[in-house]
Parts: structure tokens; C-alpha cells; sequence
């Protein structure tokens, strides 16, 4: 894929992510805060949890989150303007961190699926 062509994606993704987390973050909260009866405890989010529709809901918020901010610092790394093996370290260093986040959120995760 031709350099242009992936920071095209990279442009749209970055949006379209935000677009999700603002709705995604929106109906975390309305559940959250006003379906919920009662405080939010443990058992209230595992009962939660239980639903399929619900952790795949936070697999997606997760790698949406974990995308967004990651991209949104390799923009500015970008601008930053490092030298070529700065710029590949850190490529390679913010991947590493996008893959360990998602797995050890994933790994948070598995435990509810029952």
C-alpha cells in the first residue's frame, strides 16, 4: 500500500473512531448512570457482561480507544518530524503498546463471558 493511500486510512479511521467513542461513550454512560437501578457494583457489571451484545460493544470501544489515542500520538510524533529510525522505533514501540492494551483488555474481559 502506497504511503498516501495509508494516511488517507489513517485520516478517516482517527475520525470514524472518534465518531464512536462520542456515541459509545454516550450510551456507556446513559447505562451507567440512568439504566441501572441502584449503585454500580461488581455484580451489576457482571450481569452485564453476560450479554453478548455487551462485550462485543467493549471489544469495540477498547479498540477504538487503544486506536485513537495511539494514532493521535503518532500524529504528533509525526510533526514532530524524527529522523528515519527514530520515527520506525517508535512505530514499532506505539504497535506494541496498541497490541499489549488490547490483549490485556481482552484478557479483563474473558472472564465474563461466562
Amino acid at each position: 500500500m502506497k504511503k498516501e493511500s495509508l494516511e488517507i486510512w489513517s485520516w478517516i479511521l482517527q475520525r470514524v473512531s472518534a465518531v464512536f467513542l462520542v456515541i459509545g461513550m454516550i450510551l456507556h454512560f446513559w447505562v451507567i448512570h440512568y439504566i441501572d437501578e441502584g449503585p454500580l457494583t461488581f455484580s451489576v457489571v457482571y450481569e452485564r457482561l453476560q450479554s453478548p451484545f455487551w462485550i462485543i460493544f467493549d471489544s469495540l470501544l477498547l479498540i477504538a480507544v487503544v486506536y485513537h489515542a495511539l494514532n493521535g500520538i503518532w500524529s504528533i510524533v509525526l510533526d514532530w518530524n524524527p529522523g528515519k529510525s527514530t520515527r520506525q522505533f517508535l512505530g514499532w514501540f506505539l504497535s506494541a503498546v496498541g497490541i499489549i492494551t488490547f490483549i490485556i483488555g481482552i484478557y479483563t474481559l474473558i472472564p465474563f463471558t461466562g
